[in-house]
């Protein structure tokens, strides 16, 4: 026997309008960075693509430039690189690729050569 009263759980649904980034791309599920090696990659997905009020979100639209992509992804990351989030890693959000290796940080990506940045696997 509780000596407190159980309380109801509520849920609230958010507009999609209130939806916020960080990152312009996911991966397919979480935990999808455990196991994995200094030297891999896997892919990641496009929010955009998934999202149906994409411009509403602060996200690209699905047909942006990959320049007009970039330079979204770029200002997410620099709030990511703010604030120190443990297990981030690195992404290029044009190539949709995603490594564990925080240290490649603004290193060029392995296949454009854009610098990469910051990815968050949860």
């Amino acid at each position: 026997m509780w000596p407190f009263n159980k309380s109801k759980a509520t849920t609230r649904t958010i507009p999609s309008g209130e939806n916020s980034y960080s990152q312009l791309d996911i991966t397919e599920s979480f935990g999808d960075n455990e196991g994995l090696t200094p030297d891999d990659w896997v892919s990641t997905s496009p929010l955009n693509e998934m999202t149906a009020n994409a411009l509403v979100s602060g996200l690209p639209p699905a047909d942006a430039t990959d320049e007009q992509v970039y330079a979204v992804a770029e200002r997410m990351s620099q709030l990511r690189e703010s604030i120190p989030i443990p297990n981030d890693g690195v992404y290029c959000p044009v190539c949709h690729i995603a490594n564990v290796q925080l240290a490649r940080l603004r290193t060029p990506c392995p296949k454009c050569g854009k610098p990469l940045l910051k990815f968050g696997w949860d």
